[in-house]
């Protein structure tokens, strides 16, 4: 008998305890399943969203084939444009969409167009989303603002520190404007500067690139003697 109380007891309170806490439970549980069936959801739909822009990459680059960007014409122009577009346009947050940018910008330049392809750099740059193409841009804006004669905004561009890995091109650019400037010893300094860089990184064609540029910098006296 007593016994049989203690499991009735026991029973009333099992009654209590899911009244109180059941029905949160199971929720609980019916949101963590559904959590866990929404993420496996987004990650087959993220993987499936990369690998369809992998594959319009691919036919971009196959248009190109070994040829020049800049000397693309005809139905290769026409088919590379289509495909960086549809990159940009459908797969906006992806690395396959900064890379269609930066190929954007290139097909700008080809066309002498200098403010469509500073557009698509900067947005490259404000994206933040990968550092390395975002410097890649970031060069790539300086050499265009300088062929616009922005030279204030391009040297602000490239002035700071920045990775060894591209110290040196950074350092080369300020250089040209300053030479573009006619400030023969910026340009020395900054030429310098890229030069030491250079031969941290390794880089001998650079090497050899900035001290052409280093030479053409230097005053005519100099170079006088040098001759002699």
């Amino acid at each position: 008998m007593a016994d049989h109380i203690a499991d009735a007891e026991q029973l009333e309170a099992l009654k209590r305890w899911w009244k109180q806490y059941g029905a949160g439970l199971a929720l609980a549980l019916v949101l963590g399943i559904g959590g866990w069936f929404g993420w496996q959801q987004w990650q087959s739909a993220r993987e499936s969203r990369a690998q369809a822009a992998s594959l319009v990459y691919e036919e971009m680059m196959s248009a190109i084939g070994t040829s020049a960007v800049e000397e693309l014409s005809g139905e290769p122009l026409k088919a590379v444009a289509a495909a960086a577009e549809k990159l940009r346009a459908d797969y906006a947050g992806t690395n396959y969409e900064r890379l269609a940018r930066l190929m954007l910008a290139r097909l700008a330049l080809a066309r002498d167009d200098l403010d469509a392809a500073a557009a698509e750099l900067r947005a490259v740059i404000d994206d933040d989303g990968d550092a390395e193409l975002a410097l890649v841009a970031r060069l790539r804006l300086v050499r265009v603002l300088a062929a616009q004669q922005r030279y204030d905004d391009a040297l602000r561009l490239a002035e700071g520190e920045f990775p060894q890995a591209v110290a040196a091109e950074f350092a080369e650019a300020r250089g040209d404007i300053h030479a573009l400037r006619g400030d023969r010893e910026a340009a020395r300094s900054a030429y310098q500067t890229a030069l030491d860089a250079s031969a941290v990184q390794g880089n001998s064609l650079l090497t050899s690139l900035l001290r052409i540029k280093l030479d053409q910098q230097q005053p005519a006296a100099a170079k006088a003697g040098d001759a002699s």
